[in-house]
């Protein structure tokens, strides 16, 4: 009953200063913005497509998905209409939808997307149906490429300090194996040249290709990502720079090192603070999607760099729940709700998941610790945006539709429960699986998300 009045009074307050339309947006519309973070491959675009396909099939064709989300009873969903979110490129919903067609996953986020699902529902309180015969259930979201986030964390340190720090990550981690190019370079460079157009461009260009192969090769803490997207308003190409040797660095007056601090200071000022006052700070809930997969494939090391990269993401947002005041008047989002969220889950057999599901609260220790005194609820799901996979003769192996479009079973050795338990070296390889023909039908077969949403959307839940 104290919830009850609780929420009663901030609308009451909220609505002191609206009239019309806007009053009566403020007593019927209910609204739940999303961010959904996670690093390259950790299935963002796969994980909204699928979304928007379970809730319009659910509340527009009747199908039975998503069983186990109680906010969005289908007996009072009215219909269901996706809309622009001021600011932001519509997310290419049908554009996904069609390349899953022709069996094709969608496109790696590019650029940052924001949509609105606009849920109507019909008033079941006695007294409300008479006023306001319906409620709208807004969820907004907003998605943004992987490569972005990594960069955040740059902001809170000068361009000396990133470029130290970076060589360390270069000498040690799995880093250190995919580096020696880009070291060859810069042990060769005469730095006693200045810094021209022509040579920052080949410096630059070669760090750039030190990024784009480490990428490929599964490493998530990569900075700066947004280099790695031409998409990114940032120019790289005039205003970019690499992490340089100390003995530049330590000397403020080297030419060098004031050609990349100015460029470091453009690429805060211009491209960073604005993408985190537009993008990172406007939610009330997020979801951290992680793909444990992509270091299960490499080495134990890489797990621990992913351990490593989530805790350096938990500082790109606020965490706390926003009361009516911050809200209305401060204009400020907290994020109140945090779901760590295991993607394609189904390319492992059901009898394994419990230990992937441990390997997550693993790798997310560093990001919960900065929850410590915070009023934020966090939980940890296992999701499938898609079930791919069917189960297999045994219970360690699973059926899917290989890369050549044969239907095949694999069966895998266990995964490890705890990081320490995966030996160094030894790497645990998931099958490559094509679109299946009947997409559709298996989206809506999706494992994890009806859970997700009600921890979500629920109060006190």
């Amino acid at each position: 009953m104290q919830k009850n009045i609780a929420a009663l009074l901030d609308k009451t307050l909220a609505a002191a200063s609206l009239t019309g339309d806007k009053l009566a947006d403020v007593f019927s519309k209910e609204t739940h913005r999303f961010t959904i973070t996670g690093l390259s491959r950790s299935g963002k675009s796969m994980l909204f497509t699928s979304l928007i396909t379970m809730l319009k099939s659910r509340s527009e064709e009747g199908y039975a998905c998503l069983p186990l989300l109680r906010y969005l009873p289908p007996s009072q969903v009215l219909d269901m209409r996706v809309e622009p979110l001021d600011g932001y490129k519509a997310f290419p919903h049908q554009e996904n939808v069609a390349a899953l067609a022709q069996g094709q996953w969608p496109s790696a986020t590019e650029e940052a997307y924001g949509f609105k699902l606009v849920v109507r529902l019909k008033q079941t309180a006695t007294f409300k149906k008479h006023l306001l015969p319906h409620t709208d259930v807004v969820f907004e979201f907003i998605d943004y490429p992987g490569e972005w986030i990594t960069d955040i964390p740059m902001l809170s340190k000068t361009y000396a300090q990133w470029s130290d720090s970076t060589w360390a990550q270069l000498s040690s981690g799995p880093q250190q194996y995919y580096a020696e190019t880009w070291r060859q370079v810069i042990n060769q460079f005469d730095f006693e040249q200045p810094p021209t157009a022509a040579n920052i461009h080949a410096l630059v260009h070669a760090y750039r290709n030190y990024l784009i192969y480490s990428k490929r090769e599964g490493i998530s803490l990569l900075q700066p990502g947004s280099f790695l997207l031409d998409s990114s308003d940032f120019n790289w190409q005039e205003f970019g720079f690499t992490p340089l040797p100390s003995s530049i660095t330590s000397d403020v007056s080297h030419p060098w090192y004031q050609a990349f601090n100015k460029h470091f200071c453009a690429f805060q000022n211009n491209w960073l603070t604005p993408l985190k006052q537009s993008i990172f700070k406007e939610t009330d809930k997020q979801i951290i999607l992680v793909d444990l997969f992509e270091g299960l494939n490499h080495s134990r090391q890489h797990l621990y760099q992913l351990k490593e990269t989530l805790s350096h993401l938990a500082d790109t947002f606020v965490y706390g729940q926003s009361n009516w005041f911050s809200r209305k008047v401060l204009k400020s989002e907290q994020i109140g709700k945090v779901a760590f969220v295991a993607t394609k889950a189904d390319l492992i057999p059901v009898s394994q998941r419990e230990n992937l599901l441990n390997l997550l609260h693993q790798v997310s220790e560093g990001a919960r610790a900065k929850f410590k005194d915070k009023p934020i609820e966090f939980e940890h799901f296992l999701v499938s945006a898609m079930q791919i996979t069917d189960e297999g003769s045994s219970a360690q192996a699973i059926r899917y539709t290989d890369s050549n479009g044969r239907y095949v079973e694999s069966s895998f050795e266990p995964i490890p429960a705890t990081l320490k338990d995966m030996e160094e070296g030894a790497h645990f390889p998931v099958p490559s699986a094509q679109v299946p023909n009947d997409y559709k039908a298996r989206i809506l077969a999706g494992k994890g998300v009806d859970r997700l949403l009600q921890f979500l959307l629920g109060k006190g839940e």
